[in-house]
């Protein structure tokens, strides 16, 4: 660590990937941190992200992959919304982002698979069992141990600790502090002139009994109906303050992402909350059947374009056995087996929690009939068809029906499948930033001191965020709003 003064503290609030990158880098340098942490424990819902990271070009890759390349695919997805700054530091530096992961935090990341709406394999991952956003974090957080172990006064993490304002000199554009509430439930005041809002989005903010605040319920209150694959904390709180406190501006609040696969577990299908089920199970080869079990989307198309199919023709249109609300959406995914291979821990988790099953035709065709009465009149035959048509299309390397083009193994006798519905996943909109991850205040001034990392920031991702984004965003900025805070602490040191 290096020997330079202790320089004045930064409070960075919310320890999901965002969070931690930017306290690993202060701490690092030096620089005391503060960190606080709405829940019992650190990781945010970036501990569940199942997909991985993207990068490029680097060491794991074995394709024609660009920046270039990676920026239009950012650019296609977001609509013509996004702001093309943040998406060229986005993409420009996320080589880097997997070289600080893999050669300084010794993560695993040398698996690299093709999501939905990307041009190349570029979406990274590790060979172990854990999940790429779990690895990351518990490296990141032994990195954290271990460099509080050297230097216990560097940092403070304060655990079931609320933010509930951020003190603000609005004469100068100056942030001064903050209040927040601690484990105890005792009010608290901490002094800093750099804050990072690094908590999270605001996808689960549906509670009924608090819709008044609820900002799910302003922007988009037709998404009320739709569970998440969030965590609960998960409520725009660092939205909410930075708007009534410093009047921050918000962008782009209406676009939330409905990931079109979360699975419906058997045992509890009326869950809010569902475990989201990876893109990288249709990257692998996986199809989704509708209620009547056929072929519907190209698997492989951008989320939203998969979840607007999903809602055409997934509808639960009368009462079934399984109890899915009528009015609600359900779609089947179908894997093969030698495709599982490819993602053995997920599905080997996934099968754990009951979510997938393994079986032959005969047992899909019992699901689809306890899924709609109507499936009655389908035949084992009908059902075999549609996994025939393709297979055909795999060794054809053609779809003609539906345009996929990326394709896995035949499928054979035996397979797995589950229930999967569409979930809200990811907010793009949310605290307006620049560059460098500074907040702007709805004059379109700089609000000096104050930064706004990973989903809580918006205008990044515009009207569509690409899988393996997420833990991407957090990395890059929470690197690039820790390099400015040193880089202010450097310049006051000399002047």
């Amino acid at each position: 660590m290096s020997s330079t003064p202790v320089s004045p503290v930064t409070v960075v609030v919310g320890s999901g990937l965002a969070g931690l990158t930017t306290t690993l880098e202060l701490i690092t340098h030096n620089h005391k941190v503060v960190l606080l942490e709405k829940t019992d424990r650190l990781g945010g819902n970036s501990a569940k992200a199942s997909l991985g990271i993207n990068g490029c070009p680097t060491i794991y890759q074995h394709n024609e992959d660009t920046v270039e390349a990676f920026r239009d695919d950012t650019i296609k997805s977001g609509k013509g919304l996004s702001d093309l700054k943040l998406v060229d530091v986005l993409t420009l530096l996320s080589k880097h982002a997997i070289e600080w992961l893999t050669q300084q935090n010794k993560v695993d990341l040398s698996l690299v698979a093709q999501l939905g709406g990307h041009s190349f394999a570029r979406t990274h991952k590790g060979s172990g069992k854990l999940p790429p956003g779990f690895a990351i974090i518990q490296a990141l957080s032994s990195r954290i141990t271990e460099l509080q172990t050297a230097e216990p006064n560097i940092l403070t993490i304060l655990k079931n600790s609320q933010l509930e304002k951020i003190i603000y000199n609005q004469p100068n554009l100056k942030v001064k502090g903050v209040q927040y509430k601690d484990a105890n439930g005792s009010m608290k005041t901490l002094e800093t002139t750099n804050i990072v809002l690094a908590t999270g989005g605001f996808v689960a903010d549906s509670d009924q009994q608090a819709l008044e605040t609820s900002l799910l319920n302003k922007y988009r209150p037709d998404l009320l109906k739709f569970p998440t694959s969030n965590g609960e904390q998960t409520t725009g709180d660092g939205q909410k303050i930075a708007e009534r406190d410093v009047n921050a501006a918000l962008i782009h609040m209406d676009q939330i992402q409905i990931h079109p696969t979360g699975f419906i577990n058997p045992k509890d299908v009326n869950c809010k909350w569902k475990f989201l089920c990876g893109e990288v199970m249709r990257g692998i080869g996986g199809i989704l059947l509708s209620p009547t079990g056929e072929r519907f989307v190209n698997e492989l198309s951008t989320r939203d374009i998969v979840t607007e199919y999903t809602l055409d023709n997934c509808e639960i249109k009368r009462e079934n056995e399984l109890n899915l609300p009528v009015g609600s959406f359900a779609s089947v995914l179908v894997v093969s087996e030698d495709d599982a291979t490819k993602a053995a821990n997920h599905v080997g988790f996934y099968k754990h929690q009951g979510l997938l099953q393994q079986g032959t035709i005969t047992d899909l065709l019992e699901l689809l009939k306890k899924l709609d009465p109507e499936n009655a009149k389908l035949t084992k035959d009908k059902l075999q068809t549609t996994l025939d048509e393709y297979n055909n299309a795999i060794v054809e390397g053609k779809d003609a029906t539906l345009g996929r083009t990326v394709f896995g193994h035949v499928f054979t006798k035996q397979f797995f499948f589950g229930l999967t519905t569409p979930v809200l996943h990811f907010a793009m909109g949310g605290v307006k930033i620049d560059e460098h991850a500074r907040v702007y205040d709805k004059k379109d001034n700089i609000i000096e001191g104050l930064y706004a990392v990973g989903e809580v920031s918006g205008g990044l991702h515009g009207g569509n965020r690409l899988g393996g984004s997420s833990l991407l965003e957090s990395v890059v900025f929470g690197k690039q709003a820790s390099a400015h805070i040193l880089a202010r602490v450097e310049s006051r040191n000399h002047i």
